[in-house]
């Protein structure tokens, strides 16, 4: 379904009718039912645009109590349930969605080094979206992302990292 890139553009309005059909049929397609209908969740979530998809989870949350990604943690699993909270929690907020990104690939035993540079480089790009990471990170982990990468690495690699970090 990504591949059909059937997704609307960011530039797209929010629309509160789809929305409120859209958080129907995700809801009576997972925790409505019995079983889960992956086709029409999936659907929903491929092709609707950040704003919408926004929209859809904040009125899931008001109208259920419960939000969207917590449905998706409970409704779905393996490489799905990654691919689907990858949609809706970049939608809903990016910046922490990155932060997060980049502390799972340092936490536990051992830094992900692979996940961790392409998820460094990737958000350097854009200076913006480097600068909301790192204030991201620094509201939701409590410590400066720079600090976090020098105490996981070392060496050239380290020197690396933070040059582009920084």
């Amino acid at each position: 379904m990504v591949l059909a890139a059937r997704r609307n553009e960011d530039s797209c309005p929010v629309i509160p009718q789809q929305t409120d059909t859209d958080v129907r049929d995700i809801y009576n397609a997972t925790e409505g039912r019995a079983g889960t209908d992956q086709i029409i969740v999936s659907s929903i979530l491929t092709s609707r645009s950040n704003g919408q998809l926004r929209a859809i989870a904040q009125t899931y949350h008001q109208r259920y109590g419960r939000s969207l990604a917590d449905c998706i943690r409970k409704e779905f699993s393996g490489h799905m349930q990654d691919a689907l909270l990858h949609i809706v929690l970049t939608a809903e907020d990016p910046a922490k969605h990155d932060a997060d990104m980049l502390e799972d690939s340092m936490k536990g035993l051992g830094t992900k080094d692979s996940t961790l540079i392409r998820r460094v480089i990737a958000i350097h790009w854009d200076r913006n979206r480097l600068q909301q990471c790192k204030a991201a990170y620094r509201h939701f982990h409590r410590r400066e992302l720079a600090d976090r990468i020098r105490d996981e690495t070392s060496g050239d690699y380290r020197k690396l990292l933070v040059i582009f970090e920084v």
